[in-house]
């Protein structure tokens, strides 16, 4: 069974790296004009949330995102959460200009499906400047925008853990009558023991480790059926080294309701 997460590179934008406005052609790409008023709510995109969306009122309605000099080759996933399907699709282009998106399309959805969508890019190498467009009609049901890698989970013991979690909070009154109140419903947990990690992987597992900031930024595990939105804790991912360049640590996951 494959697992892997989705990690946005570098963290999520903020607001200085965000622009919202329209390009020439939301088909074939163009030339972007930065208006600031064309997409409403563009931050909702990177807010560390799905419970609020962006609204894409029109076709040719643009975010763009300056995901910095360093995501240069190494962004391979797109995934965005949508409150609910639509037919109306949405376009990702990329290139080394701020003002100009490319005139080939680097990632396209015809059709959103409610929950998690995932696009792989198919251009050979990822630009500093994406551009998240409306190419067919008004788009408001998007409240969550990863752009980043795949990180596949190997070495995992086969002693890992996972179960659920309530919110509740049990008191007893004198009388030994228990009351049970509950904050939140089901969390679901996964404790991961990884062995025997190389010095390769364990680079890309710092490299995540970083990008995220341990347990600040949410992103994706995908446990061979689903994907899940979740934050990884502050005591994950310690190495110790068990041989030379050789590594066990470990890793908790704990599902996001929002």
């Amino acid at each position: 069974m494959s697992q892997f997460f989705i990690y946005p590179f570098n963290g999520r934008p903020v607001s200085a790296q965000v622009q919202n406005g329209t390009i020439s052609n939301s088909a074939t790409g163009g030339a972007f004009t930065n208006t600031g008023s064309s997409v409403t709510n563009p931050m909702r995109l990177f807010d560390d949330s799905i419970a609020t969306a962006t609204d894409f009122p029109a076709a040719h309605r643009v975010v763009m995102i300056d995901k910095g000099s360093a995501s240069v080759d190494q962004i391979d996933r797109i995934a965005f959460h949508s409150t609910a399907a639509d037919t109306d699709g949405m376009r990702f282009f990329t290139n080394t200009a701020a003002n100009n998106s490319t005139t080939s399309s680097f990632a396209t959805t015809d059709a959103i499906t409610a929950g998690w969508n995932i696009l792989e890019p198919t251009a050979a190498a990822s630009e500093r400047y994406y551009y998240m467009a409306a190419y067919e009609g008004q788009v408001n049901t998007i409240t969550e925008l990863i752009i980043g890698k795949k990180l596949d989970l190997t070495n995992v013991k086969l002693s890992g853990l996972e179960g659920v979690n309530y919110g509740n909070d049990t008191m007893i009154s004198r009388g030994g009558i228990e009351f049970s109140n509950q904050r939140y419903g089901k969390k679901r947990f996964y404790n991961f023991d990884l062995t025997f990690v190389n010095e390769t992987y364990k680079t890309s597992l710092e490299t995540m480790r970083d990008s995220v900031d341990l347990s600040h930024h949410k992103f994706l595990y995908y446990d061979g059926n689903e994907y899940i939105y979740v934050r990884m804790s502050d005591d994950s991912l310690r190495f110790k080294e068990v041989a030379f360049g050789v590594y066990d640590t470990s890793i908790k996951l704990t599902e996001q309701l929002s």
